[in-house]
């Protein structure tokens, strides 16, 4: 009976650190907190493909997909997968996760499980009472759906503080604000002995669909170099680097 228990496991997913063992001359750099936790998200097989959230297979230049699920619709895409770890994390560390709209609204979590819902009109933003109750999932999915109908590049960009490309750490993003724009996250970062630095990135994309860490020419990994991240389909230039609060 043991043997057929042992036989029959459910595998363990391997998560991004183990997906990604550094360039070669190089070891990853300390990380705690946000950095660290995001080292430990789970990959789906190699070989799975990047979906939309319609699930059409898209080509997408991507090393693993991360598992990391989709709310309904068009709505999860670069900022907001960004958003979407930020919020997991934090609700895990038992904090109030929270994040501006475009317009400058908050969005607080526990408003949201309050019952408090936001009422959109134009760029102002009021809020009525009338909602359903509950820290459930189903409630959290549907506070993450909201954020993202009203939440992008532009409003992810004002809730990180600018970051030198010298100190670059897991966690943080570098964000285009735009119509659309573009963000990538820093999901693990390496360096060599004299100081080079490599950094795994993974987005999010139009349309929605699922994370991925982004392919990068040595084993997953680009070397920290130049003006830019050449992340594809859109490279990003490394002065839009930030961090979020502590």
């Amino acid at each position: 009976m043991l043997l057929a228990l042992t036989l029959f496991a459910p595998a363990i997913a391997e998560t991004v650190r183990e997906g990604f063992p550094p360039p070669a001359g190089a070891s990853r750099a300390p990380v705690e907190g946000f950095g660290a936790w995001l080292g430990e998200r789970p990959l789906r097989p190699a070989g799975t493909p990047v979906r939309s959230h319609r699930g059409e297979v898209l080509a997408m230049p991507a090393a693993r997909v991360v598992d990391l699920p989709l709310v309904p619709g068009d709505l999860q895409q670069c900022a907001d997968s960004v958003l979407r770890l930020r919020a997991v994390w934090e609700r895990e560390q038992g904090r109030d996760p929270a994040f501006h709209y475009t317009s400058g609204y908050l969005s607080r979590w526990s408003a949201w499980a309050a019952g408090k819902r936001p009422v959109v009109s134009g760029s102002r933003v009021t809020q009525s009472s009338g909602g359903r109750r509950g820290t459930d999932e189903a409630n959290w999915e549907a506070w993450l759906a909201n954020l993202f109908t009203y939440a992008g590049t532009r409003s992810l960009a004002r809730e990180v503080r600018s970051v030198a490309r010298a100190d670059v750490a897991a966690g943080d993003v570098l964000v285009a604000p735009g119509s659309p724009g573009h963000a990538v996250l820093v999901m693990e970062v390496a360096r060599e002995p004299s100081g080079a630095a490599w950094v795994l990135a993974a987005q999010g994309f139009m349309p929605a669909m699922d994370f991925h860490v982004v392919a990068g020419p040595e084993g997953g990994w680009f070397r920290v170099t130049g003006t830019e991240l050449p992340t594809a389909p859109i490279p990003l230039a490394w002065s839009a680097l930030g961090r979020f609060p502590e």
